[in-house]
């Protein structure tokens, strides 16, 4: 996971140059965009998880599932790799590369849609119902924070906490 996502972020970086010099802009308002929207999505996503566990049962198999990866690495390497090559590679690809793309070509909401369900079906290999939901969710929530903001780096600091969160510092736990 680690190589082709940042082999994809570093194709979309050297395609799109000029593109990536203002979508990457650093400010104070944009880090604490995305520190909020972290905490957010990760208290969303334990919502989440905990009304869905007490309606379908098929849920907590699931999302063990998802968990299971995590003993290929210790849990400090991976949260290090989430946070600094998965999360911002993952979010330079889509939507630095992928939604701003569509949106050149189409309808910057349409993009952002278009791209979601894209994200969402990469993760269909996994055969994990809870796994494309969340993609699903995240990726919207994402994309229109690009949207919203013009700037990769509120994505970017959302995404890579959130997963260091949810996968390693503050996993669920049933």
């Amino acid at each position: 996971m680690t190589f082709s996502a940042s082999s994809l972020a570093i194709f979309s970086i050297l395609t799109q140059k000029e593109s990536f010099k203002n979508l990457l802009k650093i400010n104070k308002k944009l880090i604490l965009i995305g520190l909020g929207h972290a905490i957010l999505l990760y208290g969303l996503s334990r919502l989440g998880v905990f009304i869905a566990q007490n309606v379908f049962d098929f849920v907590v198999p699931q999302i063990e599932a998802i968990y299971t990866t995590k003993t290929q690495l210790d849990p400090l390497y991976i949260g290090l790799l989430l946070i600094f090559i998965i999360g911002p590679s993952e979010e330079i690809f889509w939507r630095g590369f992928v939604q701003n793309k569509i949106s050149q070509i189409s309808n910057p909401k349409k993009a952002l849609i278009i791209t979601s369900i894209i994200y969402c079906l990469v993760h269909i290999w996994a055969f994990n119902p809870m796994l494309l939901l969340a993609a699903l969710v995240l990726g919207i929530h994402w994309g229109l924070l690009f949207y919203k903001y013009k700037s990769l780096v509120p994505g970017i600091i959302s995404h890579a906490l959130w997963d260091a969160m949810i996968f390693v510092f503050f996993p669920v736990v049933f």
